[in-house]
């Protein structure tokens, strides 16, 4: 009975934090609407054509608070940094920088280029220069409503490129099924299965020789980079199938334990994604 006690209220708890995240990319998929950008496949109506500063910020620190403290464990003075990205996040909608977010950035001064390094995560200082539109849009946005601007398959923030599942891509019917099947795993868990939903992306940039051998690998920005999931015959249904016969095809080189977990986790996400009417 305590384990299932402790399923249920971790479950509770990523239930919290998954509305909180898409609370953030229903506003500021209102917010990139009227700049001309989109945002999240997935997103809501909020009820109001423009995003106001209190949503915007209502929507942060709620974000903070149920998900914002573990992911900001580590960094020193965070409700200063906190306060002043949403001051920015405001400056920003003022100043119709959603539109044009270089210009904006190169307007900042090194603490405020701080500021937003901190709040992404970032391992270098920011080169306003050498950035492209994605990149500096996803800047001064937080980093659950980041976009795939260019539908690459990849986020970029900054010049780092993520790989995330459910993205801004993402139909709204197969992130419903993802958050219904993910709910109970534990956070590493998770991004095992994240890892796994972009796959046909990573393997479809390895190119091999003609004798089967690895030849090269390409990079985002490369003209041969391909992303299959932005074909609109893309199946999540269809992806599942297939993932569910590889496990059978290796069950007798897997692990029992792990082939029962693979299994029932593919098995519920696909009922998922039906139940949900996604492709």
């Amino acid at each position: 009975m305590q384990i299932e006690s402790m399923s249920s209220a971790a479950a509770r708890l990523h239930g919290r934090r998954v509305q909180s995240q898409r609370e953030l990319q229903n506003v500021f998929a209102d917010v990139l609407a009227a700049s001309g950008q989109a945002g999240f496949l997935s997103a809501e109506p909020t009820g109001t054509d423009v995003a106001s500063h209190e949503q915007i910020s209502e929507t942060w620190q709620t974000w903070l608070e149920t998900d914002g403290y573990t992911r900001y464990r580590n960094m020193e003075s965070p409700s200063e940094t906190w306060d002043a990205f949403n001051h920015l996040m405001l400056e920003a909608l003022d100043a119709n920088a959603y539109a044009a977010p270089q210009a904006f950035l190169t307007q900042l001064d090194s603490s405020q280029l701080s500021t937003i390094q901190h709040i992404h995560h970032l391992a270098e200082p920011i080169a306003v220069d050498q950035l492209n539109m994605e990149g500096s849009l996803n800047l001064l946005l937080p980093p659950p409503a980041q976009v795939d601007l260019n539908n690459d398959g990849l986020t970029q923030s900054g010049a780092a490129q993520t790989i995330r599942f459910p993205d801004s891509r993402t139909p709204r019917a197969a992130a419903d099924a993802w958050y219904e099947a993910t709910a109970s795993l534990t956070p590493a868990e998770r991004s095992l299965r994240e890892l796994q939903m972009k796959t046909d992306v990573l393997f479809a940039n390895i190119h091999l020789d003609a004798d089967g051998r690895f030849s090269h690998r390409s990079e985002p920005g490369d003209a041969d980079w391909v992303n299959p999931m932005a074909d609109p015959n893309y199946s999540y249904v269809s992806k599942t199938r297939d993932i569910l016969e590889s496990i059978e095809y290796f069950k007798n080189q897997t692990p029992p334990e792990q082939y029962a977990r693979d299994r029932q986790f593919w098995s519920e996400f696909q009922s998922a994604l039906r139940k949900q009417g996604a492709r």
